[in-house]
C-alpha cells in the first residue's frame, strides 16, 4: 500500500511541472454546498483511503444540487479507480490509465430534476472541479501561458419521459473551461473589476458550442461579464460524439480576444492584458435541464504555451 501511495504521489508531482496544483487529484477534494454564498460553503474533504493528508488543493462544487457528494472517502473500485456517487452524481478517478490520471463527472439529471422542468430565473445543478491561483497567474508573462485538456463526452441525453417538454432557451447540458479574470494592476482604473473567460468544449443543442457573451446572473456570480469563445475557433465535427478531443490553448492570445470582446460590450474598458491576471479555473457540468450526462478528462496542464 505505501508503495501504491507513493506512486501516485510521484505521479501528480511528474505532473507539477505547471501552475495546477496536484494535478493527478492525489489529495482529493473539498466539496461544497448547494448555494453559494450559503454559511458554510465547504462541507469537507473527499479524499482516497490511504491517500495524503494534506489539504485538498481542488474543489467539488455542487451548486444546485438536489443529491449533495459529503465528506468523507472514495470507494475502491478496482486497481487505481475510485468512485464516489450519490442519486444524482457520480465521480470517478481512474491513476491506472496508460495516459496518466483521468476524472470523470457524472450528473444523473433524473434525479435532479424529478418530473420537473426548470423554469426561467432557477438555479440549477453544477459538478465542476474548481482551483484558485496563489499567486493569481499573468498570462502576458514571457513565454506565455498554455492550457492542455483531452476530454470525452460519455454520456448525454435527455432523462427518461422528458424529452417532450425540453425548451432550448432553457434546457441544456454543457461544459466549459473557465478562469476568473481580474485587473490586479494597481494604478489602473479597473484595479478589482474582473471577467469571466471560457472555451467551450460541449453543449447538447449545438454539434460544435457558440460563442456566449452576456452578463453572469446566477447565484455567486457577480452580475459580471461572461465571455465564452466560439467553439468553432477550437473544434471540428460533434464534440458530444464519445471520441476523445484535445485542446492546445495558448491562453495570452484568447484572453486577447476575450478582452477585446469585454471593451465592445463596455467592460474593462480601461484595462490593457498585461493588467490581468487569472485568479481560479473550474471545470466541469452546469445542467439546466433534465439530461443525464458524463464527461472524462485526462491531459490537465497549465503552464507555459509550447
Amino acid at each position: 500500500m505505501r508503495f501504491a501511495i507513493l506512486a501516485v504521489i510521484l505521479l501528480a508531482e511528474s505532473l507539477a511541472g505547471e501552475e495546477f496544483e496536484d494535478a493527478g487529484f492525489a489529495r482529493g477534494f473539498n466539496v461544497t454546498a448547494a448555494r453559494h454564498p450559503a454559511p458554510k460553503i465547504e462541507l469537507g474533504a473527499l479524499r482516497f483511503p490511504g491517500g495524503p493528508d494534506e489539504a485538498p488543493a481542488w474543489r467539488l462544487a455542487q451548486w444546485g444540487t438536489r443529491h449533495l457528494l459529503a465528506p468523507g472517502f472514495f470507494q475502491a473500485a478496482g486497481e487505481g479507480r475510485w468512485v464516489a456517487e450519490t442519486p444524482g452524481k457520480r465521480v470517478v478517478v481512474d491513476r491506472a490509465g496508460e495516459t496518466g490520471p483521468s476524472i470523470l463527472l457524472g450528473v444523473n439529471g433524473g434525479a435532479e430534476y424529478g418530473d420537473h422542468y426548470r423554469e426561467k430565473g432557477e438555479f440549477w445543478p453544477h459538478l465542476l472541479i474548481e482551483q484558485r491561483f496563489d499567486p493569481p497567474l499573468r498570462p502576458a508573462k514571457p513565454g506565455g501561458l498554455g492550457l492542455e485538456l483531452e476530454f470525452r463526452v460519455v454520456q448525454c441525453a435527455p432523462a427518461p419521459g422528458m424529452e417532450a417538454g425540453l425548451k432550448r432557451g432553457l434546457h441544456t447540458a454543457q461544459v466549459s473551461a473557465y478562469f476568473t479574470v481580474h485587473n490586479l494592476t494597481e494604478d489602473s482604473p479597473d484595479r478589482g473589476d474582473m471577467i469571466w473567460f471560457g472555451i467551450p468544449l460541449f453543449d447538447a443543442r449545438h454539434a460544435i458550442p457558440p460563442g456566449h457573451y452576456a452578463l453572469d446572473t446566477a447565484p455567486g456570480g457577480g452580475g459580471k461579464f461572461i465571455c465564452n469563445l466560439d467553439g468553432k475557433r477550437f473544434w471540428e465535427g460533434n464534440t458530444g460524439d464519445g471520441q476523445w478531443r484535445q485542446l492546445e490553448a495558448d491562453l495570452s492570445e484568447l484572453l486577447g480576444d476575450a478582452l477585446a470582446i469585454a471593451r465592445e460590450h463596455g467592460y474593462l474598458e480601461r484595462s490593457t492584458l498585461e493588467d490581468l491576471a487569472l485568479t481560479s479555473f473550474n471545470l466541469g457540468w452546469e445542467v439546466p435541464g433534465p439530461y443525464n450526462a458524463a464527461i472524462e478528462f485526462r491531459g490537465l496542464l497549465l503552464g507555459p504555451h509550447r
